[in-house]
């Protein structure tokens, strides 16, 4: 009986030291892993906020060159302002906007197509197609209020 308890103990030693460096092995991957997935919300999280952001600063830009549009559209520029940095600002961004692109994402918008939808149609950012629908708007404004007078 003592030899198939030696010969148990002989086999079983080694499977259960293999079972433990296994299991050892395992817990090490798991708090791989888990790190891993911390890393990727914290990473997720800064590109949402990032995102977040540039989205608010575009439409606070759309809606800095929609007043400042309006402003240089509505007054009778002055020779000494007429070359001030925010015309000529307001202007090359007013005059740079495609005509045809505004007309499509006008078009959409019309239709019923989410900001959502005409970004990701026109593969450009939420707040570029916000502020090429406030410029749009102001500008319709603009010429109604021009055939009024």
């Amino acid at each position: 009986m003592n030899v198939t308890i030696e010969l148990a103990l002989t086999v079983a030693a080694p499977t259960v030291l293999v079972l433990g460096v296994v299991l050892w092995l395992h817990v090490r991957q798991q708090a791989a892993v888990h790190a891993l997935d911390e890393r990727i919300a914290h990473l997720l999280a800064g590109t949402t906020l990032l995102t977040d952001t540039v989205e608010d600063g575009l439409r606070g830009v759309a809606v800095e060159v929609v007043r400042l549009a309006t402003v240089t559209e509505g007054a009778r520029p002055r020779a000494a302002g007429a070359g001030s940095p925010s015309h000529l600002l307001s202007n090359l961004m007013v005059d740079s906007l495609d005509h045809e692109l505004e007309q499509r994402i006008a078009a959409a918008a019309y239709r019923g197509r989410s900001v959502q939808e005409i970004a990701a149609r026109e593969q450009m950012s939420e707040g570029e197609v916000r502020m090429r629908l406030e410029l749009g708007k102001s500008r319709k404004e603009h010429a109604d209020h021009a055939t009024v007078r």
